[in-house]
This record gives structure tokens, C-alpha cells and sequence, in this order.
């Protein structure tokens, strides 16, 4: 379980690191603008999650629903966002 999670992890934060720009296109200070804010969504989202998880198992809120979709959904932005850029930098 500790692997799996760990590749997710991984894959989770390859994707996520498409959406900073590389180094030849860009300044340094609008990259590590960028690769912090999505460092910052990283941590908002794993937050996110792990409160949405812990309402649902400690609390027995289903309203920790709410808080895992959240993170989902920004999650999911980040990474179509970061494939976008991608594809439009390769051709």
C-alpha cells in the first residue's frame, strides 16, 4: 500500500510540474513564482483531503465529502492545465 501510494505520488507530482515553465523560456523569478504557487496548491490540496478523510473517519461527517471533491477537482484543473501548456509548447 505504502508503494502504490508512493507512485501516485510521483505520477501526481510529474503532472503537476508541467504546468512550471522550463528554464529557457521564462525568468527565474516568474518560474519560481509559478513552481511555488503550485507547491502551494499541492499543500491546499493534500489538506484538502486529509481533512476531508479525517471528517469522515473520526467524525463520521459525510460532509467530508465536500472538502475531498474540492481537492479533486483542483487537482484535476492543475494537471489538464499543466498537459495544455504542454502540448501547446510541442507544437
Amino acid at each position: 500500500m505504502d508503494l502504490l501510494l508512493d507512485i501516485l505520488f510521483e505520477v501526481y507530482v510529474e503532472l503537476m510540474g508541467l504546468i512550471v515553465p522550463e528554464e529557457k523560456t521564462t525568468t527565474k523569478k516568474f518560474r519560481v513564482l509559478v513552481a511555488l504557487i503550485a507547491f502551494t496548491v499541492l499543500i491546499g490540496v493534500a489538506a484538502l483531503i486529509i481533512w476531508g478523510c479525517v471528517l469522515i473517519t473520526e467524525k463520521n461527517n459525510l460532509f467530508g465529502i465536500i472538502p475531498i471533491v474540492i481537492g479533486g477537482v483542483i487537482s484535476i484543473a492543475q494537471i489538464v492545465a499543466g498537459i495544455i501548456i504542454s502540448i501547446k509548447k510541442n507544437s
